[in-house]
């Protein structure tokens, strides 16, 4: 009976447990951040490779 009202009283104890609570929310965010900033930063630079390319043959561009 000891191990049952000791594991019924760990259980309810929500102590300690906002700590980890963040930890999972900031992880979570992180990942998010990883993926979002990896996709845009893809997009951005494909962009910007293709403004340069076009400003390179207009520059070179003679009539």
């Amino acid at each position: 009976m000891n191990f049952k009202r000791y594991s019924t009283k760990f259980l309810k104890d929500e102590q300690g447990a906002e700590l980890a609570e963040y930890a999972v929310a900031v992880a979570l965010l992180v990942a998010v951040a990883l993926v979002v900033y990896k996709t845009l930063g893809n997009a951005i630079n494909d962009q910007n490779s293709g403004t340069g390319a076009k400003v390179t043959s207009a520059s070179s561009f003679t009539p």
